[in-house]
C-alpha cells in the first residue's frame, strides 16, 4: 500500500518474487474509452511490474526473460516492505535504475501575443475586432478579440501567420470561444464563424470548424484543433465571421495558442 505494508490478504512466502504496489489503485477500466476504476490486488500489482519490464527491455533489447527477472529483483528496493510475511523476500519493485527515462518532449508556443493583451499587436484585424470593452468579457486578462455582434450584414476577420517546423512531431491550434446571440432559432445557423487555414497568399487550406448562432454558450469553451499535418509549412490561422442583416452574434475569441511539440 502507500506506506509500503503488505496487506493481511496478499500472498507471501517463498513463492514471491517481489512486492508491488497493489492497493486503492487507479488505472484505466474496459467499461468505456474513458473509463477508470481503483482496485486492489494482484492484478494491479503485476502491471507495474511488468512496466518495469518493459522499461528496461526498451535499453536492453537483446535480453533474456530470466535476465530481465534477474534486473528487476536485483535492483528493487530491499528492507522496505513492513509485514512482508514469514519466507517472502523483502524487495519492493524500482523502476528507475540505470539510466533514467527521458524527460516528455517539451511543447513551445509559436503565436505572437496569442491573449490579445497587448492590442493588435501580431495580428491582422477588421477594425475594432480586438478591444478591451466591457462588453464581453475575456477569457482572462483585459482584451479579446470580438468578431460581429452588430445585428447587421457583417463580416469580421482576424489572422495571424506562423511557421511549424518541419522537425515538429505534433501541432496543435486552440483558443477559447464564447457565442452569444439574439437570434432565437434553434434550427437555422444565420451567423457563422469559421476557423480556417489558409496559405499566406490567403488561400483556404481546410477548415477545421464552423460555429453559428446555434453554438451559443454562457461562458468560454476551449476548442483544440489537430495541425499536424501543416508541418514544414508557414500558414495562415484565420477566423472569419459573417453575420445576416438583424439579431446579432457575437463570436469572441481569446488565448489563443499553436502548441508545437
Amino acid at each position: 500500500d502507500s506506506t509500503d505494508t503488505k496487506p493481511t490478504w496478499a500472498n507471501y512466502g517463498t513463492c514471491v518474487d517481489i512486492f508491488a504496489p497493489g492497493l486503492n489503485i487507479t488505472s484505466d477500466w474496459y467499461s468505456s474509452t474513458t473509463a477508470t476504476n481503483t482496485i486492489s490486488g494482484t492484478s494491479m500489482a503485476t502491471p507495474h511490474t511488468a512496466g518495469v519490464a518493459a522499461l528496461y527491455l526498451a535499453a536492453n533489447t537483446t535480453a533474456t526473460p530470466a535476465s530481465v527477472a534477474n534486473a528487476l529483483i536485483s535492483n528493487s528496493t530491499a528492507n522496505l516492505v513492513k509485514s512482508a510475511g514469514t519466507g517472502s523476500p523483502n524487495r519492493l519493485l524500482y523502476s528507475i535504475f540505470g539510466a533514467p527515462p527521458p524527460p516528455p518532449p517539451s511543447s513551445t508556443q509559436l503565436l505572437a501575443n496569442p491573449g490579445f493583451e497587448s492590442g493588435a499587436v501580431s495580428w491582422t484585424q477588421t477594425a475594432g475586432v480586438i478591444d478591451s470593452s466591457t462588453g464581453e468579457a475575456p477569457h482572462s486578462g483585459s482584451w479579446k478579440a470580438w468578431l460581429d455582434g452588430y445585428g447587421t450584414t457583417h463580416t469580421d476577420t482576424l489572422y495571424q501567420d506562423v511557421t511549424i517546423s518541419s522537425t515538429v512531431t505534433s501541432a496543435t491550434l486552440s483558443f477559447w470561444l464564447h457565442i452569444d446571440t439574439a437570434e432565437t432559432t434553434t434550427a437555422t445557423a444565420y451567423d457563422t464563424l469559421k476557423v480556417q487555414v489558409r496559405n499566406t497568399a490567403g488561400t483556404v487550406l481546410s477548415t477545421l470548424a464552423t460555429y453559428s448562432n446555434l453554438n451559443k454558450n454562457t461562458g468560454y469553451v476551449q476548442k483544440s484543433f489537430d495541425v499536424t499535418s501543416f508541418k514544414g509549412q508557414t500558414i495562415r490561422v484565420y477566423f472569419l465571421a459573417s453575420e445576416d442583416s438583424s439579431l446579432q452574434t457575437s463570436f469572441v475569441v481569446d488565448d489563443t495558442a499553436v502548441n508545437v511539440q
